[in-house]
């Protein structure tokens, strides 16, 4: 079974939920790509070739965070959790009282 697989029928989703799931896809593949270009850029010997994969890397990182803010925007809830955890100082699970 392929990860962008729709489990529920179509006609019972609304665009909005299918849009979604088009971006949720779109960020999973995106997200894969980056650990393969960092992976494949790390090792990379020839300097034109690794200059050419550090590009595609950054475009890559440019097109997760487009996706995280576009399905940020769409999703209220996702909203919330990404304000109250991105971009905050000091230990990231210490705001949860984890043990």
């Amino acid at each position: 079974m392929s990860h962008d697989h729709i489990e529920e029928p179509l006609d019972y989703l609304s665009a909005q939920t299918v849009d979604m799931h088009r971006a949720l896809v779109s960020l999973s593949d995106k997200l894969i790509a980056l650990d393969l270009l960092n992976q494949r850029h790390e090792v990379c010997t020839d300097p034109e070739l690794k200059l050419i994969l550090g590009h595609n890397r950054d475009a890559t990182r440019q097109q997760i965070a487009m996706l995280m803010e576009w399905t940020r925007r769409r999703d209220p809830k996702l909203d919330k959790e990404m304000k109250a955890v991105l971009f905050k100082a000091g230990p990231i699970a210490a705001q949860f009282h984890y043990e």
